[in-house]
This record gives C-alpha cells, sequence and structure tokens, in this order.
C-alpha cells in the first residue's frame, strides 16, 4: 500500500511501470522524493496507481509538463488528492497545465522551489477553488464581515472588497472570540452530510488534516487494520475528500509579490486551511535610470495581516510566512549592500516606514482559530526591534492562553466548545553573521553613496524617488521589485517633503479640486469585471494634519504616476488614518515604505551592538517561566541551512 523510496537513492522506481506483476491491492501512497533516477513520463500509466492518494515527486529528474501529458493526470490517477512537486523547475505556464488538468481533484499541493510569479496564483484561483465561499455574515459580531459596496474591481487587486466592523471586531475583543462555532444541524432527520451546494466552515477544534507521508501512512494503515480486525472498512474520509479543491497550499521560495498573494488570500474564500509562503516581495513603484541602476528588494508581509482574520480566512488552523507578518520589520536586499547593513537598516528606518504605513501587525487574537504559527527568515541578529516584536508577541499569546483558561471556566459545564488559541510557534533562523562580515559592515570608510548607486553623481541630495513608470506588464516583471536611486523631482516650485509645514497643496489633485476625493476611471482592459468604471478616491484634504502617513500620501499624489492601483482601505491604512470604506492609490501608499534617501539612511544607520535572537528568546522564556505571563504552548529554534540565506533547501533543527 506505501512504497516510500525518499532516503533511498539506490533504487529504480522505473521498474513499478515495467514489472507487469498484478495485485490484489495498488498503491495508495508513493514517495518519490530526491529519486536519482529520471522518471519516464508514463511511469503512472499501470493500474497499480489506481488508487493512489498521495504522491510526492519533488527534486527528481524529468519534466513535469510531459508526465502531466502522459500519466500525471486524473485518467490514470483519479484518486489522487495529495501532489507535492517540489524544486521540479515548474514555470507558470506547467503550472497552470497542472491545475487546469486535475482541478478541483487535489486538495493538498506543494510547489515549492519552483519558477512560479503572480500568473500561477491567478490559475491557481481559476481552475483550483470553487465558487462556494466559507464566509458568513453570522460571525459579523465577533469577527466583523467582508462586504463590497459595489460590483468592482480590477484585474491587479481582485474584487474591491472592506472589512466592516462591529464594535468589538476591529479591537479583536469580543467576550465570546474564543467560542467554537455551533454544529450544524439540519431541518431534514435523514440528511446528516451537506449538500454539494453548502458550505460551513470547520468548527476550529478539530486537529488540522496531516498531509505529510507519515500522517497519510498511518491514516491508510489504521483503515487497513480496521478490515483485518474484522470491523466493517471505513472511507478515510480526511484522504479522499470530496472534490472541492485545494484546503493546503504551499508556495515557498518562489517570486510572489505581496499583490499576487493578497490576492489569492481574498479569492480563496475561506477554504485555505493550511498555508505557506516564506518570502514575499513588497510591491514598490518602479523607477528606470539613465545612469547606474540599484536593485532595491523589499520583502515582508506588512499589510497583509487582516487577511488572515476569520472574515476572509475562515478555515486557517497554520500558516508558515514571513516574520514580518508579526515583527513589521522586513527583508532588505541591495546590490553590493552588506548583509549587517541591510539588518540595521531594516531595524531602524524600514521598520518605522513600516509602522508609520502598515500600523497593525498580525497579534494572536486577530484569529484565535490560528493554532500553528511559523515565522521564516527571522535574523540571527537584532539591534532590538526583532527581539522586542517577538517578546511582545509571546506577551500577547500568554494573554490569549489566560483568556482561553477563563472562557472555558465561564461554560459551566454547558456543551459550547473553547478554541485552543495559539499552541505552537516555530521560529526559522537565517545563518549567523561571521565575525569578519560584521567588522567589514560597520566599518567607517565605506563610500555609502557610491556604495548604493555608483552612476549617479547627484545622489548626494537629500532626496530620491522610486518614482517611474508603474504601469507594466506583470509578465514582463517577473515579480522582482525594483528601484533606482535618483532624486526626487520637485513637484511644486521646488518644494521638497520636508518643506512642507503648513498651507494647501497647490499641485494636482489639490490644485483643481477643493473636494478630498478624486474621480479615478478603470479601462475595461484592466477591470475585474470586464466593464469600464469610475471609482471617488480618497486624496485627503491637502492640509497638514495628525497623522504622519495621511500627509506623506497626500505629498506623493502630486506625482501622477503615482495616482494608480486602486483598492479599498484596510483595517491597516484606517489605524494610519484613512477614513473607513474610502478607496485610495495604493503606488502612492506603498511608495513611502522605503525612505526617501536611502544613501543617507545607510550611511546614518545604527551602530549599536547586534544582539543574539536566540539567547535573548531563551532568556525572555526563563524569566516568564514560573509566572503567570509564562506561554506554555510549543516554541522551536530551527537554524536554516548555510549555504544560502534566501534559498536554502533544507532545514534542520
Amino acid at each position: 500500500m506505501c512504497l516510500l523510496i525518499d532516503g533511498h537513492p539506490e533504487l529504480d522506481p522505473s521498474s513499478l511501470a515495467t514489472s507487469g506483476v498484478t495485485t490484489s491491492h495498488s498503491l495508495e501512497l508513493l514517495d518519490l522524493a530526491r529519486c536519482r533516477q529520471e522518471l519516464t513520463p508514463k511511469l503512472f500509466c499501470p493500474q497499480l496507481f489506481r488508487d493512489l492518494v498521495y504522491l510526492d515527486v519533488s527534486h527528481v529528474l524529468g519534466s513535469l509538463r510531459s508526465a502531466v501529458h502522459s500519466s500525471l493526470n486524473p485518467t490514470y490517477l483519479p484518486e489522487l488528492r495529495v501532489l507535492k512537486a517540489r524544486g521540479r523547475e515548474v514555470d507558470d505556464a506547467t503550472a497552470q497545465l497542472l491545475f487546469q488538468t486535475f482541478r478541483f481533484q487535489l486538495w493538498s499541493i506543494d510547489l515549492s522551489e519552483n519558477k512560479l510569479s503572480d500568473i500561477a496564483i491567478d490559475a491557481l484561483l481559476d481552475y483550483c477553488f470553487s465558487s462556494l465561499s466559507f464566509r458568513s455574515d453570522a460571525h459579523f459580531e465577533v469577527e466583523g464581515k467582508v462586504v463590497m459596496p459595489k460590483n468592482l474591481g480590477s484585474l491587479q487587486y481582485g474584487p474591491l472588497e472592506f472589512i466592516q466592523e462591529s464594535s468589538h471586531s476591529a479591537s479583536f475583543t469580543h467576550p465570546e472570540r474564543y467560542f467554537a462555532d455551533p454544529p450544524v444541524y439540519s431541518h431534514r432527520e435523514d440528511q446528516t452530510e451537506l449538500q454539494e451546494w453548502q458550505t460551513v466552515r470547520s468548527d476550529g477544534t478539530s486537529p488540522l488534516r496531516r498531509d505529510d507521508a507519515g500522517g497519510v501512512k498511518e491514516r491508510l494503515l489504521e483503515n487497513i487494520l480496521s478490515v483485518n480486525d474484522g470491523t466493517p472498512r471505513q472511507l478515510v474520509h480526511d484522504l479522499h475528500l470530496p472534490r472541492g479543491g485545494i484546503t493546503h497550499l504551499y508556495l515557498n521560495r518562489n517570486n510572489f509579490t505581496a499583490n499576487g498573494i493578497g490576492r489569492l488570500l481574498r479569492l480563496s474564500s475561506g477554504r485555505l486551511e493550511h498555508f505557506e509562503c516564506d518570502y514575499i516581495l513588497h510591491t514598490l513603484p518602479i523607477l528606470s535610470s539613465d545612469k547606474g541602476r540599484q536593485q532595491l528588494h523589499v520583502g515582508g508581509v506588512f499589510g497583509l495581516s487582516h487577511l488572515f482574520r476569520p472574515s476572509f480566512s475562515s478555515n486557517l488552523r497554520s500558516i508558515r510566512v514571513h516574520h514580518s507578518l508579526v515583527t513589521q520589520v522586513p527583508d532588505i536586499r541591495a546590490d553590493n549592500l552588506p548583509l549587517s547593513t541591510a539588518l540595521r537598516l531594516s531595524e531602524t528606518v524600514f521598520f518605522k516606514n513600516v509602522n508609520r504605513v502598515y500600523p497593525q501587525r498580525f497579534v494572536p487574537d486577530m484569529n484565535p482559530r490560528i493554532a500553528s504559527l511559523t515565522l521564516t527568515n527571522m535574523p540571527t541578529r537584532s539591534v532590538g526591534r526583532v527581539i522586542e516584536q517577538l517578546t511582545s508577541f509571546l506577551d500577547l499569546a500568554s494573554l490569549q492562553q489566560r483568556a482561553v483558561k477563563r472562557a472555558r471556566l465561564s461554560m459551566n459545564g454547558r456543551h459550547t466548545m473553547v478554541l485552543s488559541g495559539l499552541r505552537h510557534i516555530r521560529l526559522e533562523l537565517d545563518p549567523d553573521f561571521s565575525d569578519d562580515v560584521l567588522d567589514s559592515s560597520t566599518g567607517r570608510d565605506i563610500d555609502y553613496e557610491k556604495l548604493l548607486d555608483p552612476g549617479d553623481e547627484d545622489f548626494g541630495n537629500d532626496t530620491f524617488s522610486f518614482f517611474d513608470d508603474t504601469r507594466r506588464d506583470m509578465s514582463k516583471q517577473h515579480n522582482i521589485v525594483r528601484g533606482s536611486v535618483k532624486n526626487e523631482l520637485p513637484i511644486a516650485n521646488g518644494e521638497r517633503y520636508s518643506d512642507w509645514k503648513s498651507g494647501r497643496l497647490k499641485s494636482p489633485p489639490y490644485s483643481d479640486n477643493e473636494s478630498q476625493f478624486t474621480s479615478y476611471y478603470e479601462e475595461a482592459s484592466k477591470s475585474w469585471t470586464g466593464n469600464v468604471y469610475s471609482v471617488p478616491v480618497w486624496i485627503g484634504s491637502g492640509k497638514i494634519g495628525p497623522h504622519a502617513a495621511v500627509n506623506e500620501y497626500m505629498w506623493n499624489l502630486q506625482d501622477a504616476k503615482l495616482r494608480t492601483d486602486v483598492g479599498p482601505a484596510t483595517p491597516s491604512h484606517i489605524a494610519a488614518g484613512v477614513p473607513a470604506m474610502t478607496y485610495i492609490f495604493y503606488a502612492a501608499w506603498n511608495a513611502m515604505v522605503v525612505p526617501r534617501n536611502l544613501a543617507i539612511a545607510a550611511k546614518n544607520c545604527s551602530t549599536e551592538p547586534l544582539r543574539d535572537v536566540v539567547v535573548a528568546i531563551k532568556e525572555y522564556r526563563v524569566r516568564t517561566r514560573g509566572t503567570p505571563y509564562h506561554w506554555d504552548g510549543k516554541i522551536e529554534l530551527v537554524h536554516s541551512n548555510r549555504s544560502s540565506r534566501y534559498h536554502a533547501s533544507e532545514y534542520w533543527r
């Protein structure tokens, strides 16, 4: 029933296709990961594979596209539910073929370590997620609800949906936030299962369905042992699920942007139960320079925390994402920028910008249904921000733990189930810096201006901009966020943002508009519905106000190239000062993450000593042990492979 060749590279699985041996049992689990033999595309044609539920063909030779055409398809694998194809050089076109072939049949798919971009996400949404939604207004008072006042949307963003908050949902403080969903009762006595057109989210208390080789093997063997014991054979329901689409999705180490991942979480209709994407590129405006070209990559999940709430991700129980979801500290990479300097920049000026622009990070009570959280790409050294954010997150987990216990005590024998809350945190750390890297990157003889833009003679001025044409076809971007370090062109009368202290802005859209809104017209070719539409977009008063992020947003809007990418105000935007239920220009807002002068920011970067993150976390745990503030869940600290900081293929404990 189960054949696991992973770990036995000397075995040649091609004999499975040519042996001609007949058996009363076909294989139900086959793990071929890291097999050194090239797999023939027609390997899965024999009847031996007709009942295959689990298949792992990761890191093996051979074309996945040819295999899909020949035998890796529902014709020969009608019972396949779990497919793992890591490290197979899968591109967007091959992924689309795979999705189109299997459609709703698979409930777990792992396409990590491939060559996928946001284009693959669109194909995934088109073919592998049913139109039935798990979202419900029944939980509005506790969780808020997703609303779409107008049937509008863009191809880049998707439908323009808002979260409508109740009096408690915005602060995650409803007294019943830890209560599991009640059972669903049918009006008909003989109807014990949901109909095809019915969807109800899980109650949040059952264990997450396992899709690893060990977990699937256990369930298969439990099932066959029950037959040997003389008990009636029961269908393994959690393996042979009805064809409803993907619930477990792994997209690690690909080339996705925040635009694509955000669209995936919004449009998957709350079906996902386990989700992994360890590195996401933050979307920045693009600027081309005639002289030197500076490649800047900003990675992080900031601005997307609301999409992990139950109102959007109704069934989500476990996630593995970049640590910035919790720490608000992005990953900064640039050509010739020393690793230590990049780390210091990310924890100082970038951290400050992210907290100003996206002040709402993920916290445990944002979704008490999530039991397991893995944070990736954690730096091993920190100037303090990463450590502070992690320890404060553990404080909040401890508060949640105590609140869950109080909720259980308040039941007084009633049958209402209580959620467990967050019980497992895993921190995956990048390789440590060597002493010579630390010494060389903190020296004062580095010419930061030449380092960050060797071709720009005027780079030493006060400001620069990433503001060039942001409207480029996604297929040509390859999802690489790039910025050229260049002087910011004066917007009005030679003024710079730092010079704006009072008065109303005099450039468009403020010079010809007294309203706080301007009309934005979307072309049919870029519209979600295929129709031309107009939407009022909030631009503010044009005057200095109490919210720093709003002030800079208004200044940025004077650049016509930043009056693009319209989207709904999210909870983070609202916390930063944007009115609720309004549309804003995302291009102008996203541009604020990057400092206006990266060279000066790097030159003036903090020189305070770097602290060991692991030591600091362990000290925190020792300090809280034996106190009411100790979080008693499981926490793991894992070091990633030193061979590659950003694309490590393996992790070890």
